[in-house]
């Protein structure tokens, strides 16, 4: 059909409707405006959205009524990966199936041969393709998967704590606890890769991840 990424809805009868995800972002909603629009009741005006990253496909639910689940699990307050063959129910109303097909003709070892690259379906955390063993803490992988899919972006302190620590109050935690935890997991990296850095300080704002040579 295309190199672009797509979302099928089955209709029966007849065939199913198809939606190809063309920009970086694509809302899901009953509003007329949504790229993906779904004229159902149980369908809030703006219930979720699909982002185009370097890393692949993220879906994300924006405070839905009545949420959305992927591969029967529902969506927490974090963006998460797609993959080609996920199951996508929102409203507990509408099914849609995503479809990648780059991901099936290049293979899911695309781009992980050099910088970092965080496997979708286990993951694991490669440096110039090379795994990161023993694991990450969750804390330390929290922090890098958010700053991996906002590759390039500054991240500030209060982003950073809402990624790492959720449901807590940012004024709750400290500056030099954020900094601590970039530095345990830049001595973590260091450990495989030692002649590269790549999570960059933005003094007096936060830090970004800066895939580079």
């Amino acid at each position: 059909m295309t190199n672009k990424a797509y979302l099928t809805q089955k209709l029966p009868p007849g065939d199913p409707q198809t939606w190809v995800l063309k920009g970086e972002e694509s809302v899901i909603g009953r509003h007329p405006s949504a790229e993906v629009a779904l004229p159902l009741l149980a369908i809030s005006r703006q219930h979720a959205k699909i982002t185009c990253t370097p890393q692949g496909y993220f879906i994300e639910d924006l405070g839905s009524r009545n949420g959305t689940f992927l591969n029967g699990q529902p969506l927490g307050d974090n963006p998460q990966p797609l993959n080609s063959g996920d199951t996508i129910v929102l409203g507990g109303e509408a099914t849609l199936i995503f479809e990648d097909p780059y991901e099936t003709i290049n293979g899911k070892m695309l781009g992980r041969m050099e910088g970092i690259w965080i496997d979708p379906r286990t993951d694991a955390v490669w440096l110039d393709g090379k795994q990161v063993e023993p694991p990450l803490s969750p804390s330390q992988h929290a922090l890098l998967s958010a700053l991996y899919r906002e590759e390039g972006k500054a991240l500030s302190f209060e982003r950073i704590i809402a990624y790492v620590w959720p449901g807590i109050d940012p004024a709750g935690v400290s500056k030099d606890s954020v900094n601590g935890l970039i530095k345990r997991l830049r001595a973590r990296l260091r450990e495989t890769q030692p002649d590269k850095e790549y999570i960059e300080a933005l003094r007096g704002y936060g830090f970004r991840l800066v895939q580079r040579g």
